[in-house]
């Protein structure tokens, strides 16, 4: 659908102009003069590439012709393009086109364009500061400069539809990928485990029931959790297997419903099918289709050209991946990335991409994002399932998708920050919670949906340790909100048989954890009373822009909507709203004097709040919709209405991604790394760009420098982030590490012990990413390149775009 709408606009224009780089800046101007280049390099965006547009100022009495070429670097001669414009057609200063045969394969490309003057005279450039423009930098005679040219690329239009033509398809292909891993296993779980199997075709012909959204949604949170315990339960007996945990699950899960479905035949599925066609679910299922291929879609489309995923998060889970892929399994020691010598982090997320991995042959990079990615469309399609259960109601879950796929930038907004662990404890959550909330109301006890229980509860476990406290504060609220109506005796005991089983399944890993400090930090945020609270944990712990995680207007939706479900006083909505006050209270507990503040973080909560807007703004107009007169052509005009809001939602997803803020690793930086491991010794160390967090406790990385250990292949001066928590070569590992850094904030780059220190500790190079040092940092410059160039103790050897690499010189 994405693909069609984009086509519908773009086959009507000549050509798409990309907002690329528009500042204009009168100083920082770069001047064309005849003899002299100026230039720019980039990367597309698009297929199509036809065009370059440049902001020109002819200066007086100047004539000639202006050429460009087009080439793909800066060091090449080879020109892929060229294009001219007379002089004399530049009679006001703006954007002039330089246009060429289109280039249909252009999409993500790294380009180089200059122009040069045959004539006499001098044309000014546009041009604004080196931050302006993230993934090249302007050039002047072939040497790069501190600045971005004005400048905005031209795209036939047919050759970007051609280009999201073979987009879709690739995507298609790893959605095809992502059901075998992320819902085939679980499938069978269901179909084998559950209290009613689902059917061969995920269709139900009662309008009042979840049907196949249900199922679906079950399936992706038992596979997710299915998969770190696979992991841990084979690594305590000594195996570690590998790509077998790829296609072992996958294979076993498929014949395990073929043999379960074995009696099953075409004509039943048939049969199904026209009932499913006849029945009042058919229009609430297809507008979940529609509204799940937008989700889906969108989620994949503004990834395509992201170079490595975003901000500090990323890059542990990238190596945690890799980490897993290089030993078959789970690991303790580091190395060769990194020298900490234990994990006891969660792991969820990364047995799934190193899954992926391993199924497709992908390269690390992208498995972490198309996970991701994969996941936050997931993270939506099951908050189907908590509405549906809250509500009875199909449409609610059709709404509650929309609402918190579409219109909320929770969690779209997680490929910002590289989220992904949360994000995946957030697709099991709500398996969890309903498997629990079904067995805790059954009449009769039934072992297998506890088993379930078992392995949704005990991966999630093992998945996200805050989402997990999530779970247990919901059983809670069930508990609080059953006093009067359950016997409590009867709950408890289900209660302890779910909880029995998840905590043995988890037990090896809880013990493990001991080996770091991730346990003794829990500990503490748990055990600090109110009134001891330190100023970082309170400005850690700050709610925030409540608009950043809802906009206004669905704020406002949601409280009346939890105004209207207590007035019906409905019960599903009545747990659901209790359970999330509870977390309110968890997460801000000094609100009653209580201790453990920071054990679960307001931003935590509050990023996750799509799940709660979802699930009651669902209620709310799902009650709305089933109480409109049941007429085929009231059905069929409520699913174009919530396809066209869809659509108007989808379009408002496209911004949410922001590179430019939250990359560290960019294309100058791939390139870079390419460079250090053709041309720098294998035991190379890098110093790199860093700042104090959390507190000043850690150090991290503040742009692509601290990637070096993964995409080049070479060491650095900052670990991970889990250096603070998991535990390091020596005692006060920690410390030593902190020590540079905190030097050299406030000594300078020629200071004696700062050599002394860089010597000590064999650092080799220093480097300079693309971003130079600014990837979530505002505070004084650490590495400044023109600091570096006047001092006699570091020789720069490479410089491209923004990027410098220097060479310590003893």
């Amino acid at each position: 659908m994405l693909l069609m709408a984009a086509a519908l606009v773009l086959v009507g224009c000549s050509s798409f102009l990309d907002r690329d780089q528009l500042k204009v800046v009168p100083e920082a101007a770069v001047m064309l003069e005849s003899g002299h280049i100026v230039g720019q390099t980039f990367v597309a965006r698009h297929g199509g590439l036809d065009g370059v547009e440049f902001w020109l100022e002819a200066q007086p009495e100047s004539a000639g012709v202006l050429r460009l070429h087009l080439r793909p670097e800066p060091q090449s001669s080879t020109d892929l393009a060229a294009a001219e414009l007379p002089l004399e057609a530049v009679v006001s200063p703006g954007f002039y086109r330089f246009s060429f045969p289109a280039d249909n394969r252009s999409h993500g490309v790294y380009r180089y364009a200059f122009l040069e003057l045959d004539g006499v005279g001098a044309v000014r450039v546009g041009a604004a500061s080196g931050e302006a423009y993230i993934d090249g930098a302007a050039y002047r005679d072939h040497e790069p400069l501190d600045a971005q040219l004005a400048f905005r690329l031209a795209y036939d239009p047919w050759g970007m539809v051609l280009e999201l033509g073979l987009a879709a398809l690739e995507g298609l292909g790893l959605l095809v990928v992502a059901a075998l891993l992320y819902l085939v296993p679980g499938y069978a779980l269901l179909a084998w485990m559950g209290p009613h199997p689902p059917a061969p075709l995920p269709l139900s012909r009662k309008a009042g029931e979840g049907g196949g959204g249900e199922g679906l949604a079950l399936a992706a949170g038992l596979s997710l959790a299915l998969y770190p315990l696979l992991f841990l339960w084979t690594d305590l007996i000594g195996l570690h297997l590998g790509p077998l945990y790829a296609w072992g699950s996958v294979v076993l899960g498929l014949a395990a419903l073929a043999w379960r479905y074995r009696r099953w035949r075409p004509r039943q599925g048939w049969e199904a099918l026209r009932a499913w066609a006849r029945s009042d679910a058919l229009w609430p299922d297809l507008t979940l289709i529609f509204i799940l291929v937008l989700v889906f879609g969108v989620r994949l489309l503004v990834v395509r050209t992201l170079d490595a995923p975003m901000w500090g998060d990323s890059y542990q889970h990238t190596m945690i991946a890799q980490l897993l892929v290089d030993h078959g399994g789970l690991f303790d020691s580091w190395e060769p990335y990194a020298s900490l010598q234990t994990f006891t982090y969660h792991f969820g997320f990364h047995t799934a991409v190193a899954n992926l991995h391993w199924l497709t042959g992908l390269e690390m990079i992208r498995s972490i994002i198309g996970v991701g990615q994969i996941f936050n469309g997931l993270a939506v399609l099951v908050v189907y399932l908590l509405a549906v259960r809250a509500s009875r109601n199909r449409w609610a879950g059709v709404v509650a998708v929309l609402i918190a796929g579409l219109f909320s930038p929770m969690p779209m907004a997680y490929v910002n920050w590289g989220r992904y662990t949360q994000l995946a404890g957030q697709v099991i959550l709500p398996a969890a919670v309903s498997i629990t909330w079904t067995v805790l109301e059954s009449p009769k006890r039934d072992w297998r949906l506890i088993t379930l229980g078992w392995i949704a509860v005990g991966g999630l476990a093992l998945t996200h340790y805050r989402v997990l406290i999530f779970y247990i504060v919901f059983v809670v609220a069930w508990m609080l909100y059953s006093l009067r109506t359950e016997t409590w005796r009867r709950a408890l005991s289900r209660i302890a048989a779910v909880g029995t089983g998840s905590a043995v399944l988890f037990l090896p890993w809880f013990v493990h954890t001991s080996a770091g400090q991730i346990l003794s930090n829990l500990g503490r945020n748990l055990t600090t009373p109110a009134t001891r609270i330190s100023a970082f944990t309170q400005e850690y712990n700050a709610i925030g822009n409540l608009f950043a995680y809802l906009a206004p207007f669905w704020w406002l939706v949601l409280f009346l909507a939890i105004a209207v479900g207590l007035w019906q006083r409905r019960r599903g909505v009545l747990l659901i709203c209790l359970w999330w006050f509870l977390l309110l209270i968890a997460t801000n507990p000094e609100w009653l004097g209580l201790p453990g503040s920071g054990a679960i973080t307001n931003f935590a909560l509050f990023i996750a709040v799509y799940i709660l807007a979802g699930t009651l703004i669902g209620n709310l107009f799902g009650q709305l919709i089933v109480r409109l007169p049941s007429r085929q052509w009231i059905a069929v005009l409520t699913m174009v209405v919530l396809v066209g809001l869809a659509l108007k939602g989808t379009s408002t997803r496209l911004g949410d991604v922001h590179p430019a803020a939250h990359a560290m690793v960019l294309r100058p930086d791939v390139r870079a790394m390419a460079w250090i491991r053709e041309n720098t010794p294998e035991k190379a160390c890098f110093l790199i760009n860093s700042f104090f967090a959390y507190g000043g406790s850690v150090i991290v990385g503040s742009d692509g420098g601290w990637w070096l250990p993964l995409l080049a292949g070479r060491a650095n001066t900052v670990p991970p982030l889990n250096y603070g928590t998991e535990r390091g070569p020596w005692p006060g590992y920690r410390a030593w590490i902190n020590e540079l850094t905190r030097h050299l904030q406030t000594a300078g780059m020629d200071d004696p012990r700062t050599l002394e220190l860089l010597r000590e500790r064999g650092i080799t190079h220093v480097y300079i990413g693309q971003q130079q040092g600014r990837v979530n940092y505002t505070g004084a410059d650490i590495l400044v390149p023109e600091v570096l160039l006047a001092s006699a103790h570091y020789r720069p050897v490479y410089h491209q775009d923004r990027v410098w690499v220097f060479e310590v010189v003893w």
